[in-house]
């Protein structure tokens, strides 16, 4: 492989209908919003050659998000204000770019390397049980562990690893659940499985919540957070 790769990071929202999307199905949009753009993307090397592109960690199908991000490797060098502009015009509205910028190739995989992130549900007109909610939660976050169903086999979530922290509160009708979450090489906690079991304890087993993830970072070995592209850029804080 040459050593002439560029390492483009583009920071994207995904909402509206597009939220719908498996994760498998977001991956041949973007490589076809990246070809459509005109980008020189570096293809990889072997039996079978494909575009060279790393994305953060799948998103839940039925999941927003405002702060998704993907590495496309190029092999010249754009510049970044005009990659935006023609991802922008390439891509749908809903998966719509928001930043560019380039990174070094020594950097770890976004899939790896963000291992934090902040979560906001909306559970509809459940503002009455919002502390319920919150009662539910603490209860969950002192037992460490709780199991579910994920389709048909039933799985044990360990909170004491992957909970970072929690709050409910009133937000108009509804209830809004924030979580702060932490994922390792030994797993991630699925944020709607936590609020499945919350809203049962609180007697909300029917409640649909409403999802979105709205921020993700990489957890230093002191505790601080660093993003993946700058909050000068539109990232969130």
């Amino acid at each position: 492989m040459s050593d002439a790769v560029f390492r483009l990071r583009v920071a994207y929202a995904k909402q509206g209908r597009l939220r719908h999307l498996g994760h498998l199905e977001m991956l041949r949009t973007i490589e076809r919003c990246v070809r459509r753009a005109g980008l020189p993307f570096a293809v990889t090397q072997g039996f079978s050659p494909h575009m060279r592109i790393q994305f953060s960690a799948a998103l839940p199908t039925g999941v927003s998000s405002t702060c998704e991000c993907y590495d496309a490797f190029l092999t010249s060098l754009v510049d970044r204000d005009a990659a935006l502009e023609a991802l922008e015009r390439s891509t749908p509205r809903d998966i719509a770019p928001f930043a560019t910028c380039y990174v070094t190739r020594e950097v770890p995989a976004l899939e790896s390397w963000l291992n934090r992130a902040r979560w906001e549900a909306v559970v509809p007109g459940c503002s009455d049980a919002a502390m319920a909610i919150g009662d539910a939660l603490s209860s969950l976050a002192q037992e460490g562990e709780f199991e579910y169903l994920r389709g048909d086999k039933p799985k044990r979530a360990d909170l004491t690893q992957t909970l970072v922290s929690y709050h409910a509160t009133e937000a108009g009708d509804d209830a809004l659940v924030t979580l702060e979450t932490r994922s390792s090489p030994a797993g991630a906690l699925r944020p709607s499985a936590l609020l499945g079991a919350a809203l049962g304890r609180a007697g909300r087993a029917g409640s649909v919540p409403l999802v979105t993830r709205t921020g993700q970072w990489h957890e230093d070995e002191d505790g601080s957070l660093l993003a993946p592209v700058p909050a000068s850029l539109g990232w969130p804080s």
